[in-house]
């Protein structure tokens, strides 16, 4: 069953109140790891075959937003781990367009 993770990355202590280049640099890594995602105004879906990838992701998105100069980043997650029917990007959104 897929597991679909809601993620939203603050960097903080940087130079400007935009944060576009970081989310850009977000999307860059998961698209580098192959990860299914939804991006949207505040946060982003990725949608993982294993929940144990999640740590992995998370890791990868720090180092990357430090090579970048950000010294503190705040990360909020929500996990939808439904394991009784369907759980992917497509059919939830299939379901609130119908």
């Amino acid at each position: 069953m897929k597991v679909l993770v809601d993620i939203a990355v603050e960097p903080l202590g940087t130079s400007s109140t935009s944060i576009s280049k970081y989310v850009k640099k977000v999307l860059e890594i998961l698209d580098r790891e192959g990860i299914k995602y939804y991006p949207a105004p505040s946060m982003t879906t990725m949608e993982l075959d294993d929940i144990t990838k999640l740590g992995y992701i998370l890791k990868e998105i720090n180092d990357e937003l430090e090579k970048m100069g950000v010294k503190r980043i705040i990360t909020l997650l929500k996990v939808d781990d439904r394991r009784d029917k369907e759980n992917s990007i497509e059919h939830k959104l299939e379901v609130v367009r119908k």
